[in-house]
């Protein structure tokens, strides 16, 4: 049982294929990439925090990395996880529904369906790969904000409650698309799709 449960895992994220060094060197390859952009976005922060502390005129995306995470930046992710959460609740407790089409579900075959089926649960595992890479990222950032803080910077200190309280809600949502994510493959596989 427990092969058959870490390939669907792995399937997950694309990573059921190909020979296991390079499905290593795939995932050290974006968790590198993830960490050096976690560091940079905390480095920006930095540079424009400076800017916006001398008057420097910044455009809005500009102030808002300025001054780094706050009520109104940590809300998307907890948002993101209730609503996986809701659909995990609702694939648990009712009906597979089929797929979105361009034609209605009454004049669609049963191999049209089952492919709408596959095209939606591959969707769904790309959407998961992306809030894995938004969810490292934004991990990445918090723990090169910690060093920055440990280090003395003031400016990183003041928003540290409020970049762990929206990593974690990234990482939350994350969790929450990969439990319905692995449902819905589990349902998909149930209705012969896969």
């Amino acid at each position: 049982m427990q092969p058959q449960r870490d390939a669907q895992l792995t399937e997950l994220v694309f990573l059921d294929r190909g020979p296991i060094a390079l499905r290593f060197l795939a995932v050290a390859a974006v968790a590198a990439v993830c960490g050096v952009a976690g560091t940079l976005l905390v480095r920006l922060h930095q540079t424009l925090a400076g800017q916006l502390a001398v008057h420097v005129s910044l455009n809005p995306l500009q102030t808002v990395i300025a001054t780094g995470s706050t009520l109104r930046t940590l809300w998307p992710g907890w948002v993101a996880a209730l609503c996986f959460a809701a659909a995990v609740l609702r694939l648990r407790h009712g009906a597979t529904e089929p797929p979105p089409g361009r034609t209605s579900v009454e004049h669609q075959t049963l191999g049209q369906l089952r492919a709408g089926l596959r095209r939606e649960y591959r969707i769904v595992r790309c959407a998961l790969v992306v809030v894995c890479v938004l969810a490292a990222i934004d991990v990445a950032r918090t723990v090169a904000s910690v060093m920055a803080a440990q280090s003395g910077d003031r400016q990183v200190t003041t928003t540290m409650p409020a970049t762990v309280v929206e990593a974690l809600g990234y990482v939350a949502a994350a969790l929450m698309l990969a439990v319905w994510a692995r449902a819905f493959g589990s349902e998909v596989r149930r209705l012969g799709a896969l």
